[in-house]
């Protein structure tokens, strides 16, 4: 029960008004994608109860010489994503998506995300962070 009031007191801090924080999605700050690179950051408030958390970039048109990534940072300090996560991807058809599942823990305050998100021939279409 506690984590469960841990994760409401983190989305109430970190959800900004709109239709995203209704569907359960994280404010992030973001300026309009280059060519072929996109950096969002996110401020995220550690509860000092464990948190799951999910970033996740979506990307259309994908082919045979397509790549993408995503590489992650918490605090400025190179952040591994959880096993299972998918955070490249190379030659796939269609509808393709990256994802970075990771916990935050430790004290209380304010954690800050950047997410790198770099491709090649491949179409961009959004990203999204949520809570797991």
């Amino acid at each position: 029960m506690r984590s469960i009031a841990a994760l409401i007191a983190v989305l109430a801090a970190t959800a900004g008004p709109g239709p995203a924080a209704a569907q359960g999605k994280l404010p992030c700050e973001s300026q309009p994608p280059g060519y072929d690179t996109h950096v969002v950051k996110c401020s995220l408030s550690a509860t000092g109860a464990a948190q799951r958390l999910r970033f996740k970039a979506d990307f259309s048109g994908s082919h045979d010489d397509t790549t993408a990534s995503i590489t992650t940072t918490l605090d400025g300090v190179p952040l591994a994503c959880d096993k299972g996560s998918k955070t490249s991807t190379q030659g796939e058809d269609g509808e393709v998506s990256l994802e970075c599942r990771f916990s935050l823990a430790g004290e209380p305050g304010t954690k800050r995300l950047e997410v790198r998100v770099q491709w090649r021939h491949a179409q961009y279409k959004d990203f999204e962070l949520r809570s797991d």
